[in-house]
């Protein structure tokens, strides 16, 4: 603080003279007038800024979304009075500029002829902040009139980078591949953050139906501290059905939330009792280190399924003598001690459920109609084999039917005739325990039916999905091959020893997989001969590229057929 030395300027016919005060810096002058009355006049201020600089919390100059800042300067007095109420205005030069408020009007009561006065024009920003350059205008006054310039600031906004967290997908899991009562079911749930900034304090809460009767068996509610952008984290809700429970659908309720209560979304999962749900994998040892696991680090939106398992085209017209049996037989380890994990065959189970789903909602088959295997024994095939068999024969020739397996084939050893091979078969004895293949086309052809339509994705050369049933067969045989009769037709995964693929990535079996993709693309209306051509040319593409080996699917027609 510079103190100044308080004087008097006094004027008289004698002269001038002064008389200094210490205890006051204001500088006043006194004259005589004509009528010898003393009149008093203030020496006025002369104000100038300094020092302004902005100041942000985060320190990246400039204003973000929920920040506070503020523009700091100084306001000199270089005068030699005294400035008294000074005032600060500022406004907005850029009204598109929204989302924040400011100090708009502050007062500095005193500053000393050669002082200075620190100010502050505090800011603060919400959610809302868009981003672009704000312009504020700070206009000063004084009563005097020396205030100083006006002052324009150019400020950089940045918006706020919104979280948006969502539940992607879901899925149902049980043990036998049906929602029923008193059973463990679990409802696995994918949370994404597919916006661009991260979410903090994610809460992730499950809330059964209110009438009851529905228990959960673990943790209702998951907290996750941080969401990075598309990071996703998977939940498994496991809850079980009492025989109480009188609704035919159980509707869990996701709600999320996060730090703001604004930028997070839940939903409500229907789950219709006995609807087709998915089984268990099985238990694989999972990889250690080296990055986070449950981190979408392509920006793209997760998933539970493939691409071809949603928004399954929908066709309201039903066939009432359209059939279909849809057969996946995936955890052959489960029922035969002598094998081990590795001969199971991945995604049949997944390849089965959603296939039969395009049956009922795409190709018009009346869900009465319809009948799907999981993980099938032998005599299960055999008695819906029967079964369709006499459906058949009752529609006097008019009937459809439909045919689906996915799971492993072996020809007979000696006579390289080619089997179903059912979870409980038995590879050694396949005439007792497996699946005639024409066999059970010439069962379905008996009928008369007027169209028989095979998907098999299966190879029948004794490997399949990259792991062959029986490990020690080193060398794959070339199954013998029969004569089709009726009207059937037959699309085969492979040819002569190949082996059927995955697709690893679209979590189905390669042939399956562009079986319903162009079941989807197409809503179901197509040709056979389109759709053979399209599987056989994306198959064979595709196998090189994702399993660096050949798969050529092909289809077989009987010899009444070929010339339609």
């Amino acid at each position: 603080m510079v103190k100044l030395l308080f004087a008097f300027l006094i004027v008289s016919p004698f002269g001038v003279f002064s008389q200094g005060n210490a205890g006051n810096s204001e500088f006043k002058s006194i004259e005589f007038n004509s009528s010898t009355q003393i009149v008093e006049k203030s020496l006025p201020p002369l104000l100038e800024l300094s020092s302004v600089i902005f100041l942000d919390a985060n320190h990246n100059n400039r204003l973000d979304a929920n920040e506070t800042a503020s523009i700091n300067f100084y306001i000199v007095n270089k005068g030699k009075g005294m400035a008294k109420n000074v005032k600060i205005n500022t406004t907005n030069g850029t009204t598109l500029i929204t989302g924040f408020s400011w100090d708009q009007a502050k007062t500095v009561a005193l500053i000393p002829a050669g002082d200075s006065a620190k100010v502050a024009v505090n800011l603060q920003s919400n959610l809302d902040l868009k981003t672009g350059a704000l312009t504020l205008n700070l206009n000063f006054n004084e009563p005097m009139g020396f205030a100083p310039d006006p002052l324009e600031l150019i400020i950089q906004t940045k918006e706020f980078n919104k979280p948006n967290v969502i539940v992607v997908d879901q899925k149902v899991v049980t043990a036998n591949g049906k929602v029923g009562k008193k059973q463990n079911t679990i409802l696995k749930v994918l949370v994404q953050n597919i916006g661009q900034g991260a979410a903090e304090n994610v809460n992730v809460n499950f809330v059964l139906p209110s009438q009851g009767n529905v228990n959960g068996l673990g943790e209702y509610n998951f907290v996750f501290p941080i969401l990075e952008p598309f990071e996703q984290k998977e939940i498994n809700f496991e809850f079980i059905i009492s025989d109480k429970y009188s609704s035919k659908s159980v509707p869990i309720t996701i709600s999320i939330s996060e730090k703001y209560n604004r930028f997070a979304q839940g939903k409500t999962c229907d789950i219709a009792i006995n609807s087709i749900t998915s089984t268990p994998p099985p238990v694989t040892p999972q990889p250690t280190g080296g990055g986070e696991p449950d981190r979408n680090k392509g920006g793209s939106i997760g998933s539970l399924t493939s691409d071809v398992d949603k928004d399954i085209p929908v066709n309201t017209v039903k066939n009432p003598n359209r059939y279909a049996l849809v057969i996946g037989n995936e955890n052959y380890s489960s029922r035969n001690s002598g094998l081990n994990s590795e001969s199971n065959v991945a995604f049949a189970e997944v390849d089965a459920s959603v296939f039969a789903q395009y049956a009922v909602n795409t190709l018009g088959v009346p869900k009465e109609n319809l009948q799907l295997l999981v993980n099938a024994t032998g005599g299960e095939i055999n008695s819906q084999i029967k079964r369709f068999t006499k459906l058949l024969d009752l529609t006097n020739g008019s009937g459809e039917f439909i045919f689906f397996y996915a799971g492993h084939g072996l020809p007979e050893e000696g006579t390289n005739v080619p089997y179903i091979v059912p979870v409980d078969g038995n590879y050694g004895n396949l005439a007792e325990s497996g699946i005639n293949l024409y066999e059970m086309y010439n069962d379905f052809t008996s009928t008369n039916a007027s169209k028989v339509i095979v998907f098999m994705d299966a190879c029948f050369s004794g490997g399949a999905r990259d792991a062959g049933l029986v490990a020690a067969r080193a060398v794959k045989i070339k199954p013998k091959k029969g004569d089709l009769k009726g009207n059937i037709v037959v699309y085969t995964a492979t040819s002569a020893e190949q082996a059927a693929m995955p697709y690893t990535e679209k979590r189905h079996g390669l042939f399956t997989y562009f079986l319903l993709k162009k079941l989807k693309e197409s809503n179901g209306k197509l040709t056979l001969g389109e759709l053979g051509d399209y599987i056989s040319n994306n198959v064979a593409k595709q196998s090189l590229l994702v399993n660096q080996k050949e798969q050529a699917p092909e289809i077989i027609i009987s010899e009444e057929l070929i010339d339609t």
